[in-house]
C-alpha cells in the first residue's frame, strides 16, 4: 500500500525524497535539514517503489536514502532496483550499520553515490545529504524543463548537475532562495582543449565554454569508486568558497557513473614551476603570506588539506595564489584526522606517514616552504616512498642557520619550530603560526625578510652540494 502523500501528491513537479527503512531519529533529521526547502519525502519499502514511480512519472525525484538492514545479506540487490527504478542520475544515499561495513564496496558497485556508516555521525550525514540534494534538484530540474534524456535507463553525455556551489547565501543555499530563472544546460557545451596533467586521482583537462569562450579545469577521476573522495573535496570547496586564494568550483557533472569537478581555471605556474628560476624576496614573501592566510583560514573552518606542496600552488599572472587540490582533505568538524599515510614524503610530518594527522600536520609544509625559501634547499630529500627514519636528527643538523648563515635568527626559530617532530612544541595549526610571523616581522611581505638568491653568488661557493643534494636556483 502506497504512503498517503496528502494534497501534494497532485503537484507534478514537487521535488520529493524517497526514505527507505530509516529509523524514526533519521527520518526527523532528514526533515529538519529540509525545512528551508520547497520539498516532500516519501517513506517506501522496495515491494512498493516501483508502483509509486510509475504512477508519478514527473514527480522530482531528488535523492534517495536506503537504510541497509543489518541481519539481511545480499542488500546491494534491493539498491541495485532502487537504481533502475529511480534512474541512472539521480543520488542515492545509503546508511550502512556496523556488521555491514565489509560490504559497503559492493553496495557502491550497486548504485550508490555515497554511504554513512551507522551509528550516525549528524554532521558526516548532513554534509553528505546537502551535496547529494543539491545534485538531484538541478538533474529534475532539467527533466522537468524537457532538456533531459527521452528514456531514463539512458545517461547523457557529460549531465551538468551543480551549478549551486556558487551561490554562497550559507552553507548550502536552501532551494527557495535561488532565482527560478536560470536555464540549464549538459556539459557538451565544454569543449575538451587540452590535457593539463595526469595523476594518481585521474586526469585535468582544459575546457572552453562553447558560446562563452570561457576557461575551466575539468578534473576527471580514473573511475566512479572515486565519487566519494569527489563529493567530499566539493563539499570542502564550498566550506572555504569566500577565501580568494581557493580555487572555486563552477559545476560537477557526470559521465559514465564518474563525477567530475568543473573548477575555474588558473592562467599561471605552479610554485614548483616557478621555483626552477630565481623567486625574488618580495615575491616570495607575498607568496607564502597568501598561502598562509588561506591554510589559516581553512583550520579555522576545521579543514585539514594534508597535501601542501609546491605542485599544489598555483599562481596567475596577476600575482595571486590559489590553493589547489583537496582530494585528500579531511573535514574535521565530522572526520576523524587519520587512518591513512597519503601524502607526498617530502612534505609529509612523521604523524601523517604512520597514519595520524591534526591540523599542526598542514603546519609542517607550511614549514619546508618557508625553509626553502629562507634557504634555497629543501631540509631533507626522498627519491622513493620510504619515510626517513631520522628525521628529527636530519632536520635538526640542517636547520635552516646551519645552511644559510645570514638567516635572521627568529626566522630560524620560526622554521624550526614549524618542523618540530613533537606536535606538543610544534605550532598547533596555521593561525598561530601567522600571528608569530606578523608579531616577530611587522614587514613581511615587503621583501625585507626572506633572502633574494637573484644575486650573483654562486651557491656552490656557500653550500655543499652533496650534503644538501636539493638545492633550487
Amino acid at each position: 500500500m502506497l504512503p498517503n502523500l496528502g494534497p501534494q501528491a497532485a503537484m507534478n513537479s514537487t521535488e520529493t525524497i524517497l526514505l527507505f527503512g530509516l529509523s524514526d531519529s533519521e527520518h526527523d533529521l532528514v526533515k529538519r535539514l529540509v525545512t528551508s526547502f520547497e520539498i516532500e519525502t516519501v517513506n517506501l519499502t522496495i515491494q512498493n517503489v516501483r508502483s509509486f514511480v510509475q504512477s508519478n512519472p514527473e514527480r522530482r525525484i531528488c535523492l534517495a536514502l536506503f537504510r541497509v538492514t543489518a541481519d539481511k545479506p545480499k542488500q546491494e540487490r534491493i539498491i541495485s532496483l532502487i537504481r533502475d527504478f529511480i534512474g541512472p542520475l539521480t543520488p542515492i544515499l545509503i546508511l550502512v550499520p556496523r556488521e555491514r561495513h565489509k560490504d559497503i564496496r559492493r553496495y557502491l558497485s550497486s548504485g550508490a553515490d555515497d554511504f554513512i556508516e551507522l551509528p550516525l555521525n549528524t554532521n558526516r550525514f548532513s554534509i553528505s545529504f546537502l551535496i547529494l540534494l543539491e545534485m538531484g534538484q538541478i538533474i529534475t530540474s532539467k527533466q522537468l524543463e524537457g532538456k533531459s534524456q527521452d528514456n531514463r535507463g539512458e545517461e547523457t553525455s557529460w549531465n551538468r548537475i551543480v551549478n549551486y556551489f556558487q551561490e554562497g547565501v550559507n552553507y548550502f543555499t536552501p532551494k527557495s532562495l535561488i532565482p527560478k530563472n536560470r536555464t540549464e544546460h549538459i556539459f557538451d557545451r565544454w569543449k575538451i582543449v587540452k590535457r593539463l596533467g595526469l595523476g594518481g586521482f585521474g586526469v585535468v583537462w582544459l575546457v572552453k565554454e562553447i558560446g562563452s569562450g570561457r576557461l575551466a579545469a575539468a578534473k576527471t577521476p580514473h573511475s566512479p569508486d572515486m565519487n566519494i573522495r569527489v563529493l567530499r573535496s566539493a563539499a570542502i570547496l564550498k566550506r572555504l568558497v569566500y577565501h580568494p586564494n581557493i580555487v572555486h568550483l563552477i559545476e560537477i557533472v557526470k559521465d559514465s557513473g564518474r563525477l567530475i569537478l568543473i573548477q575555474e581555471y588558473i592562467d599561471g605556474a605552479t610554485l614548483q614551476e616557478l621555483m626552477e628560476e630565481p623567486i625574488s624576496s618580495l615575491d616570495k614573501e607575498r607568496y607564502f603570506q597568501q598561502l598562509l592566510s588561506v591554510i589559516s583560514y581553512a583550520h579555522k573552518h576545521k579543514i585539514l588539506h594534508r597535501d601542501l606542496k609546491p605542485e599544489n600552488i598555483l599562481i596567475n599572472k596577476q600575482g595571486q595564489l590559489k590553493l589547489l587540490d583537496f582530494g585528500i582533505a579531511k573535514d574535521l568538524s565530522w572526520q576523524a584526522a587519520g587512518g591513512t599515510s597519503a601524502g607526498t614524503v617530502n612534505f609529509m610530518p612523521p604523524e601523517q606517514f604512520e597514519g595520524e594527522s591534526c591540523l599542526a600536520s598542514d603546519v609542517w609544509p607550511l614549514g619546508v616552504i618557508l625553509y626553502i625559501f629562507a634557504t634555497n634547499f629543501a631540509p631533507y630529500f626522498q627519491q622513493n616512498d620510504e619515510y626517513p627514519m631520522d628525521i628529527e636528527t636530519i632536520v635538526e643538523s640542517r636547520a635552516p642557520r646551519m645552511v644559510n648563515p645570514d638567516i635572521n635568527p627568529e626566522l630560524d626559530r620560526i622554521i624550526v619550530q614549524c618542523l618540530q617532530k613533537d606536535l606538543a612544541s610544534r605550532y598547533r595549526d596555521a593561525t598561530e603560526l601567522q600571528m608569530d610571523l606578523q608579531i616577530t616581522f611587522p614587514g613581511f611581505g615587503k621583501g625585507e625578510v626572506l633572502q633574494d638568491f637573484s644575486s650573483s653568488i654562486k651557491q656552490e661557493e656557500r653550500w655543499d652540494s652533496e650534503r644538501y643534494p636539493t638545492k633550487f636556483p
